[in-house]
């Protein structure tokens, strides 16, 4: 070692090998062929799609309900309560429709009455908050597609 020399600390020789690693790995992913095909929603495009705009209406409304109740303003409490019980059943609901789930119509009659109660602890709340309303409009379209469903089915 020259006096110019610097040791190199442990650090650096992971962040090179790591970087070294990462390089490595690019030409040989781009060189492989992509040889699935996505099936994104499957045949119950029309519950995934409504599940997942519950879903994403249905955060931004907790959100802004538990902003609000973190203010004092206890006249959300319905609301979130709710919107907290309808995210993770629209989860399961899209996670069973994306799989064709032989449970998906069981799922569905628990799903039906979770977003009408959401809907109309939403309700309450459309014409003051544009998070409850879009929250509401979901639900309702959500139900309207579970119905059609559970009709069919």
């Amino acid at each position: 070692m020259s006096k110019n020399d610097t040791p190199v600390t442990r650090r650096e020789v992971l962040v090179g090998a790591t970087a070294a690693l990462a390089a490595a790995a690019v030409p040989a992913a781009a060189a492989t062929p992509h040889q699935h095909h996505h099936h994104h929603h499957g045949i119950h495009k029309d519950l995934v799609d409504a599940a997942e705009e519950c879903i994403a209406t249905g955060k931004t409304c907790l959100n802004h309900c538990l902003l609000l109740l973190g203010d004092g303003d206890t006249s959300m409490k319905d609301c979130s309560k709710n919107v907290n019980e309808m995210i993770p059943v629209c989860e399961a609901m899209a996670t069973l429709a994306l799989a064709d789930s032989k449970n998906l119509n069981a799922l569905a009659q628990v799903c039906l009455p979770v977003c009408k109660d959401c809907a109309a602890a939403c309700k309450e709340h459309i014409d003051d908050h544009p998070e409850c309303k879009d929250c509401y409009e979901a639900c309702q379209n959500s139900i309207k597609i579970v119905e059609a469903h559970l009709k069919a089915a």
